[in-house]
């Protein structure tokens, strides 16, 4: 959390405009550094459209970070919602901006009739993880990926 004697908060909205989305676009990259703005951009589209959104974390006007997430219903865990990325801002770490997001999506996921909700680090991303973890998540499993076919960031 921000320390006490910071009086500032964290406002978060949803990113509803292509405005919002290039303004967090920055953001991303920091998580996602090949990631070009073409293919962010035809990402997002598809995201959208699909039920994914983002929101975007702002303190005095600025923009500290980003969360995105998506519900679904599934076999496994019913009606769940899955955070694909939290991002503060390198220059904005360490003030609990990241903590607020994560309990901003649990809040939401609530209010949506989520009973679960679930996400996945990569292998090393240990502040993440210590993040994730001081936030109440559990590691329960193992994530597994196969790669179909080589293509670079920006290719589709």
């Amino acid at each position: 959390m921000p320390s006490e004697n910071t009086k500032t908060t964290l406002d978060i909205r949803e990113a509803r405009s292509d405005a919002d989305y290039h303004m967090a676009y920055p953001i991303i990259r920091q998580l996602f550094p090949q990631l070009d703005m073409q293919t962010y951009a035809r990402r997002v589209f598809v995201a959208r459209a699909t039920g994914y959104r983002m929101f975007i974390g702002e303190v005095s006007g600025t923009l500290v970070g980003v969360i995105g997430m998506i519900a679904n219903h599934n076999l496994h865990d019913g009606y769940v919602t899955f955070i694909e990325h939290v991002v503060v801002d390198k220059k904005f770490r360490g003030h609990g901006y990241g903590s607020l997001l994560i309990k901003f999506a649990e809040d939401r996921a609530l209010e949506d009739g989520c009973s679960l909700i679930e996400l996945d680090t990569d292998i090393g991303a240990t502040q993440a993880a210590q993040l994730y973890e001081k936030s109440g998540y559990r590691k329960s499993g193992d994530y597994y990926f196969k790669q179909l076919r080589e293509e670079p960031y920006g290719e589709e």
